[in-house]
C-alpha cells in the first residue's frame, strides 16, 4: 500500500474512535472522550488533503505527458502538411499568373488581329466608296456640263425669237407709220376734193388696205411656223430635260439604296467583330435561362362531383319585362341573386358535363368568387383579397382562379375550398385571367400594360409580354392553347395575337382606324376567328391567321363589354352597356335575337359546354340565366 491507503486507513480508524468516543462521552458525560478522537481526525483529514491535491496534480502531470507523446507524431504531420499546402499554393498562383500573362498576350494578339481586319475591311469599304462614288461624279459632270449646253442653246434660241420679234415690231411702226399717212391723205383728199373724188379715194384706199394685209399675212406666215417649231423644240427640249433629270434622280436613288447597303454591311461587320472581340476587363455575363415548364400529365381521373357543404337554396326571381323581339323562342331568363354589387365576370366549368349538375362560377366587386349549381340553384362562397375582376377554370375543373384589383391572382382548390396561393407580380390591378387548355398555365392581363404568364405546377411566373402602351383590359387563349389574344386601351387600341411558341405577336388594326377601348376577346371552338367588343359599340370578327378584319357587327347602342361563341361556332353572343344581350349568326353576320335584362349593364357572358345555357353577369348585382335556341 500507498501512504495514501494507510492515511486514508488511519483516518477510518479515527473517525470510528471519535464515534466511540462520542458514545462514551454521552455515556459517562465526559466530553474528553470525544474531542481527542475527534481532533485527530480533522488533523489526519487536513494531512490527507494536502496530500491528496499534490498527487492529484502529478497524476494531471504524468496524464499530460503522456497525452504529448502521444499527439506529438500528428502534430508533426499536421506541420508536414501545412508546408505541403503552402508549397502547393505558391506552385498555383505561379501557374495562375503564367496563365493569366499568356492569356492577356493571347487576347492581346486576337485583339490586334481583328483591329487590323476592321483596319483592311475599313480601306476596302472605302475603296468601294469612292469607286462607287466616282460614276457618280462624272454622271454630275456631265449633267452640269448638259445643264451649261442646255442654257447656252437656250440663249441662242431666244436671242433669235427676240431678233425676229423685233423685226415684228419694227414692221409693225411702218405699218401703222403708213397707216397713218394714208389717214393724213386722206383727210386732205377730204378737205380738196368733193364727194365722188373722195369715195374714188377710199376705194383705193380699201383696195390698198387689203393688199397690204394680204401682204402682211404672207410676211407673217414664216415666223408664225417658226414660232410652231420654236414651240415644238421648246417642249421636245422639256420633256428631254425632264428625262435627264428623272435619270438623275433615279442614279441618286440608287447611289443613296447603295450608300445604305454599304453602311449596313459595315454595321453588321463591326458588330461581328465587336461581338467576337474577346471581354479584357468586364468579366462574363452570367446567361439565365428559363425554360417553359413542361405539359402535364394528362389527368385520368374525372371531375367529382362538386356539393357545397353549407349550401344555401334561393328561391327564383321573377324574369324582368323584355323589350325586344324574340323569335328564336328563348325562354323566360331566370335571375340568380347573392352578391352585394355588381357581377363583372362569369365562367362555367369546363367539366360540368361529367357531373350531373352545370357548375358556374361568378366574380363579383363584393371581393367574393361564388360557385353556383344551376339546377338547384345552391352556391358557394370564396372571400377575395380585394374586388374580382375576372374568373377562370383550370382545364381539369379543380382550380379556381381569380383576378383582383389589388394586383394579385387567387387560386382555390374547388375541391376541399382550400386556397392554393396568391401570385403577386403585376404592379397594377388585374383586369382578366384566362387558363391555357392543355397545360397547367394560366396567363393575367393589367392595368400595368403587361401580360403575365405563370405556372400552376410551382406557382411562379414563368415570362412576361409586353408590347401594348396602354393596359390590357381582356386575354384569351386558343384552344390549341398555342396563342393568346389581348385587347388594350384607348391609348392603344390594338388587337395582339401571340404566338407563344414562337415568341412573336401579330397585331390588328382596324380598317376604319380608331377602335376606341377592346373590352372582350374570344376565340371560335376552332381557332379561326377572332372576335372582339368595343368601346365605340361594335363588335369585329377577325381572321387570325392572316389578322384579317372579315366583318363589323353593328346593333347594340352603346359600349360592349362581352362575347362568347356557342360550342359549335355558329353564333355568336354579346353584352354591353346598353343593358342588352345579343346573339349573332357568325356566317352571315346577320342578328339573330335581342334581349334587355335589368336596369344594369352586361360585363361578362359564357356558354355551357353542351350550349344550351348562357350566363350573363350584370350591373344589377345578379347572374342570369338563359336557354339558347339552336340553329
Amino acid at each position: 500500500m500507498t501512504k495514501l491507503h494507510w492515511l486514508e486507513v488511519t483516518e477510518y480508524i479515527s473517525l470510528c474512535a471519535s464515534a466511540i468516543g462520542t458514545l462514551v462521552a454521552t455515556v459517562t458525560q465526559q466530553v474528553v472522550y470525544a474531542a481527542a478522537p475527534l481532533t485527530v481526525v480533522l488533523g489526519l483529514n487536513a494531512v490527507n488533503r494536502d496530500r491528496l491535491k499534490r498527487l492529484n496534480e502529478q497524476h494531471q502531470q504524468n496524464a499530460i505527458a503522456q497525452f504529448d507523446q502521444l499527439i506529438d507524431p500528428f502534430r508533426q504531420r499536421l506541420e508536414n502538411f501545412n508546408n505541403y499546402t503552402h508549397m502547393l499554393s505558391q506552385t498555383t498562383q505561379q501557374k495562375i499568373e503564367e496563365l493569366q500573362r499568356n492569356q492577356q498576350e493571347q487576347n492581346t494578339d486576337s485583339v490586334q488581329q481583328k483591329l487590323a481586319q476592321l483596319d483592311a475591311f475599313t480601306q476596302q469599304l472605302n475603296t468601294t466608296t469612292q469607286q462607287q462614288i466616282e460614276p457618280l461624279k462624272h454622271q454630275l459632270a456631265q449633267l452640269h456640263t448638259f445643264t451649261q449646253q442646255l442654257n447656252t442653246s437656250t440663249q441662242k434660241q431666244f436671242e433669235f425669237l427676240r431678233q425676229h420679234l423685233g423685226q415684228i415690231d419694227t414692221f409693225t411702226q411702218q405699218i401703222n407709220t403708213n397707216a397713218q399717212q394714208h389717214m393724213d391723205q386722206l383727210q386732205q383728199l377730204q378737205q380738196a376734193l368733193n364727194i365722188d373724188a373722195f369715195n374714188q379715194r377710199l376705194a383705193q384706199i380699201e383696195t390698198f388696205t387689203k393688199q397690204l394685209n394680204t401682204n402682211t399675212q404672207q410676211q407673217l406666215q414664216p415666223i408664225r411656223q417658226y414660232l410652231t417649231q420654236l414651240n415644238a423644240y421648246i417642249q421636245n427640249f422639256s420633256a428631254s430635260t425632264q428625262k435627264q433629270i428623272e435619270e438623275f434622280r433615279h442614279a441618286i436613288a440608287l447611289y443613296q439604296t447603295e450608300m445604305q447597303t454599304l453602311t449596313q454591311s459595315l454595321t453588321k461587320q463591326q458588330a461581328q467583330i465587336n461581338i467576337t472581340l474577346p471581354t479584357l476587363v468586364t468579366p462574363q455575363e452570367q446567361i439565365r435561362i428559363v425554360q417553359n415548364p413542361s405539359p402535364v400529365e394528362e389527368q385520368k381521373d374525372l371531375q367529382p362531383q362538386l356539393k357545397p357543404k353549407t349550401a344555401e337554396v334561393l328561391a327564383p326571381v321573377a324574369a324582368p319585362t323584355s323589350h325586344s323581339k324574340q323569335t328564336q323562342n328563348i325562354k323566360s331568363p331566370l335571375s340568380l341573386q347573392g352578391h352585394s354589387e355588381r357581377v363583372v365576370s362569369v365562367a362555367f366549368c369546363p367539366h360540368s358535363l361529367n357531373s350531373s349538375e352545370t357548375i358556374l362560377a361568378s366574380g363579383s366587386y363584393d371581393k367574393t368568387v361564388k360557385i353556383w349549381y344551376t339546377d338547384t340553384q345552391q352556391h358557394r362562397t370564396f372571400t377575395a383579397s380585394g374586388r374580382v375582376t375576372s374568373v377562370a377554370w383550370s382545364a381539369d375543373g379543380k382550380t379556381l382562379a381569380c383576378g383582383n384589383d389589388d394586383k394579385t391572382l387567387q387560386l382555390w382548390n374547388v375541391v376541399t375550398e382550400q386556397e392554393i396561393c396568391k401570385l403577386i407580380g403585376h404592379k397594377d390591378k388585374v383586369y382578366s385571367v384566362a387558363f391555357s387548355p392543355n397545360t397547367n398555365i394560366i396567363a393575367s392581363s393589367s392595368q400595368d400594360q403587361t401580360i403575365k404568364l405563370w405556372s400552376l405546377d410551382n406557382q411562379k411566373e414563368i415570362q412576361t409580354l409586353t408590347g401594348h402602351t396602354d393596359e390590357v383590359l381582356c386575354i384569351a387563349f386558343s384552344p390549341d392553347g398555342k396563342m393568346l389574344a389581348s385587347g388594350s386601351g384607348d391609348r392603344d387600341q390594338t388587337i395582339k395575337i401571340w404566338c407563344l411558341t414562337q415568341n412573336k405577336f401579330l397585331t390588328l388594326k382596324s380598317k376604319s382606324g380608331s377602335m376606341g377601348k377592346i373590352y372582350a376577346v374570344a376565340f371560335s371552338p376552332d381557332g379561326k376567328v377572332l372576335a372582339s367588343g368595343h368601346q365605340d359599340r361594335t363588335i369585329k370578327l377577325w381572321q387570325v391567321e392572316t389578322g384579317q378584319e372579315l366583318s363589323n357587327l353593328n346593333g347594340h347602342s352603346d359600349e360592349v363589354y362581352a362575347v362568347a361563341f356557342s360550342p359549335d361556332g355558329k353564333i355568336l353572343a354579346s353584352g354591353g352597356y346598353d343593358q342588352t344581350i345579343k346573339l349573332w349568326q357568325v356566317d352571315t353576320s346577320k342578328e339573330l335575337n335581342s334581349i334587355t335584362l335589368g336596369e344594369g349593364a352586361i360585363y361578362s357572358i359564357a356558354i355551357s359546354q353542351d350550349g344550351k345555357i348562357l350566363a350573363s353577369g350584370n350591373g344589377d348585382k345578379t347572374v342570369t340565366l338563359l336557354t339558347l335556341p339552336r340553329l
